[in-house]
């Protein structure tokens, strides 16, 4: 459910028989948005690999001013849209089924304040994902990406634009903060 704001208390449904969605546990979500609180007040945010929309969401009921979920399987959009319905956020969300990588390598204009990856693990997916932001159009000099990964999954190092600000290990789930390196 979501933990705090507008929309606490509010009821996050869960795809049936699909295979990576893995929802963040309430204490490794609470950290996450103590750490990132900060920088949620009227940010544009970019959630990949949505899943349920729960990350995104927590961000927009806690003064996020819109948030662009990436997802691409068929079934999970449709629980994604009921959640940010029974929330009360269609207004300042976007929903895109799409590949997310191929969104990475999409030309863009749009820079976002706040990046949340939770990409199904084991897959290799939080390091395709940091270097192919680590190159890309959507992160400016004040972005903030927040990951979650396994604590059994390498962290990603060896990065040209970016840097890692703090890593947080909350039993087998790992935090990771990266930011632009300013130049």
């Amino acid at each position: 459910q979501v933990i705090a704001g507008t929309a606490k208390g509010k009821r996050i449904l869960l795809p049936r028989n699909v295979n990576g969605v893995r929802p963040m546990t309430s204490r490794v979500k609470a950290s996450l948005f103590d750490i990132l609180a900060p920088d949620l007040h009227d940010a544009s945010v970019l959630d990949l690999f949505a899943g349920t929309g729960q990350l995104g969401i927590e961000a927009l009921s806690r003064g996020a001013r819109h948030c662009t979920f990436v997802e691409l399987d068929r079934k999970v959009i449709s629980v994604t849209k009921k959640n940010i319905s029974s929330t009360g956020m269609e207004s300042r969300s976007t929903i895109l089924q799409q590949n997310v990588l191929a969104f990475l390598k999409q030309p863009s204009s749009q820079r976002f304040d706040l990046i949340l990856i939770s990409p199904p693990q084991y897959r290799g997916l939080v390091s395709s994902t940091i270097k192919a932001l680590d190159e890309d159009q959507h992160v400016s000099e004040n972005t903030t990406i927040a990951i979650q990964q396994s604590s059994k999954e390498p962290t990603p190092l060896n990065l040209t634009n970016l840097q890692m600000k703090s890593l947080r290990t909350y039993g087998s789930t790992t935090l990771l903060f990266y930011e632009a390196i300013k130049v």
